[in-house]
């Protein structure tokens, strides 16, 4: 058992190349594969990707006992997600009662996190609230482009918004609870690529609806 922990601090050594490396090829594969007209929505996910390559830079120094590349890495993600939540609103009217098991779940997730790392909080309360207020934002806008965008794009982007909140779950209980919890060194990274992939891919195969209608209009003329 000790031989696997050292071996996983080894290992978390190579996180300095390969999330960078993710983050550039992530990026890139984006940039070489998008094919959407609205040029504010490309800009947006460009933005979002380089907030994260950063803020995973500044996170990585702060596992290592620098608090303030931590807090600074927060902030850095709170900026990406808020430009994948303004990327994800549409044009949609929608009924609260929609949203009702939507918030009771969001209301349910914060209450239990908080209750859990509350008394190790001290005066990182208020980030903390912060970035989980924008973590369940990104979550309410990506579930409300359910309808206006094909199934697909839909629930890839809802996969990786979900597994993007477990990454980030895990790694408030690491850093405010436990920091041997859930084989954190793996999970995070685990399910924070997996999240960024499968919203990126989701927004590339994005078509909306208007898309299709004007697509089998041509089909049919």
């Amino acid at each position: 058992m000790d031989s696997f922990f050292k071996n996983s601090y080894d290992l978390y050594s190579y996180r300095y190349f390969s999330k960078i490396a993710l983050g550039v090829s992530l990026l890139l594969f984006y940039v070489l594969n998008n094919k959407q007209k609205d040029n504010t929505k490309k800009r947006l996910v460009i933005y979002a990707l380089s907030l994260f390559l950063i803020g995973d830079f500044f996170f990585i120094t702060g596992n290592s006992g620098k608090m303030t590349h931590f807090v600074i890495a927060a902030f850095l993600f709170i900026a990406g997600k808020i430009c994948y939540s303004v990327r994800f609103l549409n044009n949609e009217d929608f009924k609260i009662s929609k949203l009702i098991p939507f918030l009771v779940f969001c209301f349910a997730y914060m209450t239990l996190i908080t209750s859990i790392v509350y008394n190790n909080l001290d005066h990182y309360f208020f980030p903390f609230l912060i970035y989980l207020f924008v973590v369940m934002l990104l979550m309410q806008f990506a579930f409300l482009r359910k309808n206006e965008v094909n199934t697909s794009s839909f629930w890839l982007v809802m996969l990786g918004v979900f597994l993007s909140m477990i990454a980030d779950s895990i790694n408030i209980l690491k850093t405010f609870y436990n920091p041997l919890i859930a084989y954190n060194k793996i999970t995070v990274m685990l399910f924070y690529c997996l999240s960024q992939y499968l919203i990126i891919v989701g927004i590339l195969k994005e078509k909306t609806t208007i898309d299709y209608t004007e697509n089998v209009l041509k089909t049919n003329l």
